[in-house]
C-alpha cells in the first residue's frame, strides 16, 4: 500500500490510499489556513477506514511543493519522518502548476520505483514566507 497526500493547496488536504497503480481510497479536509493541523487525523483516520496499519505501507508520495509554507514544512517533516520510521521510500512531486492528485500520483509511482529507503525530500516552497503577526 502506497499513501499519498497533498497539502500543497490553501484549506484543503488530501491523502489517498493507493494499491497497484489504483488509488483505492480518498479522504479530503477543508480549513481556513489550519490545513497543517489535519494532517496526522486525516492520514490516521483513512488508514483506520481501511484497516491499514502503519506497518503495512510501503511507500509515500506527497507533493513537496510550492505551496502555504507551515503546510509543505509539516507535510514534508511528517513524510520524512514517517519513512524513517517505517524504512520505506518517500518521493516529493513539485507541483509548480495546479495538477490532479491522480496526475501526481501515477508521476509519484514512477519515482517511487526507483526511489531507496533513507533518502529524504526537501520542502519547495516557491518563495519566501509570508508570516505575519496575529492581530489582537
Amino acid at each position: 500500500m502506497i499513501l499519498y497526500f497533498n497539502a500543497a493547496r490553501e484549506k484543503e488536504i488530501s491523502a489517498y490510499l493507493i494499491k497497484g497503480s489504483e488509488a483505492i481510497d480518498r479522504l479530503k479536509q477543508r480549513g481556513d489556513f489550519k490545513v497543517s493541523e489535519y494532517l496526522l487525523p486525516l492520514i490516521d483516520k483513512l488508514l483506520k477506514k481501511n484497516k491499514i496499519g502503519f506497518t503495512d505501507l510501503k511507500g509515500i508520495i506527497i507533493v513537496s511543493g510550492p505551496g502555504p509554507f507551515t503546510s509543505i514544512r509539516i507535510a514534508v517533516a511528517v513524510a520524512n519522518t514517517l519513512s524513517f520510521a517505517l524504512k520505506i521510500p518517500v518521493v516529493g512531486i513539485e507541483n509548480k502548476k495546479p495538477i490532479k492528485d491522480e496526475q501526481n500520483i501515477k508521476a509519484g509511482l514512477l519515482k517511487l520505483k526507483k526511489a531507496k529507503v533513507g533518502t529524504h525530500i526537501k520542502p519547495v516552497y516557491g518563495g519566501e514566507a509570508n508570516i505575519t503577526r496575529s492581530k489582537k
